[in-house]
């Protein structure tokens, strides 16, 4: 076997290799690149040894931005002292951008000068666009848990959310919170047509009741199902008087008969509203009052909006 058998396997091997590797010197000159990073860079055609990636910005102009990278993290890497990872995405030859993950040791000799850089690239856009796709789907799973499955508007878990992040923020000046409302509503007897007229209709009305009190709230409101017939609307920065007309607009609208499935249906709602921060400093506090204003509405026969008050 010739002396040299075992660095010519060696290099064989290291052609073989899918990743990029490329040593350089203590003073960036290129040492050695694989075949496929050669094929990249389009290199095959010239002898590469003792270049610079600075040489090749001109040599190569249609990768100059990926030498100019290189220059800048072989850098980072020697600033470092250890091995370094950085990413960096193109176009690859199959028309798509191509992340790379590129992990960067540098080595150095005993007086501590620059010795040796060894660089290995790895394609990492499948892995990328796993992540991105998992991402996605979390994402898609953690919206889920904040809807209503029948309505498609926020749960209670999402509306409450909603409005607990509103009221944390901050107002200016810091002392003089910015007034707001918490309209809390359902659907008079709705128990009875429920349980006259069968489930399936009951939902279709509850659909339609969400729709239309969408329509009826403002573009900045907050809207919510609580669960069975009750909802809540959460006005922010809104004083009394216009949380009062929002609230009319919305009784009268509710009132209107309903046409669903055929069936002609005649209900009211009744609405609570408690006010921030009279009425409270944060969402369980104003849901509980807002709760016993629309109790109190009840009380006052059906199709009431009744404000929540201490006293």
């Amino acid at each position: 076997m010739p002396p040299n058998a075992d660095h010519v396997d060696f290099l064989s091997l290291l052609n073989a290799i899918q990743e990029f590797i490329v040593v350089k010197d203590g003073a960036g000159r290129w040492l050695f690149c694989n075949k496929t990073a050669l094929a990249a860079y389009e290199m095959s055609s010239f002898d590469y040894v003792g270049i610079t990636d600075v040489e090749l910005l001109t040599l190569q102009p249609k990768f100059a931005e990926g030498f100019a990278r290189n220059v800048e993290t072989d850098e980072l890497a020697w600033r470092n002292r250890r091995a370094t990872i950085v990413e960096k995405s193109f176009m690859g030859q199959d028309n798509r951008i191509n992340t790379w993950e590129v992990i960067k040791t540098p080595s150095f000799n005993a007086d501590g000068t620059r010795y040796r850089l060894l660089i290995v690239s790895r394609n990492i856009t499948e892995r990328k666009l796993a992540e991105k796709a998992l991402q996605a789907s979390e994402e898609r799973f953690k919206n889920l848990a904040h809807l209503d499955a029948l309505t498609g508007i926020s749960n209670r878990r999402g509306i409450l959310d909603l409005i607990a992040h509103a009221l944390a923020q901050p107002t200016t000046p810091a002392s003089t919170p910015l007034p707001s409302a918490l309209i809390y509503m359902d659907l008079d007897r709705f128990k009875l047509i429920n349980d006259q007229r069968g489930h399936e209709l009951g939902d279709e009305l509850l659909i339609a009741f969400a729709r239309r009190t969408r329509l009826c709230l403002r573009e900045g409101d907050l809207f919510g199902r609580i669960g069975g017939d009750e909802f809540v609307a959460f006005l922010p920065h809104t004083d009394q008087e216009q949380a009062l007309q929002v609230a009319s607009r919305l009784c009268e609208s509710l009132s209107h008969r309903w046409n669903v499935k055929g069936q002609e249906i005649h209900t009211t709602s009744s609405i609570g509203i408690a006010f921030f921060p009279e009425a409270g400093d944060d969402v369980h506090t104003l849901l509980r009052h807002a709760d016993e204003a629309l109790y109190q509405a009840k009380r006052a026969g059906r199709s009431q909006i009744k404000v929540y008050s201490a006293q």
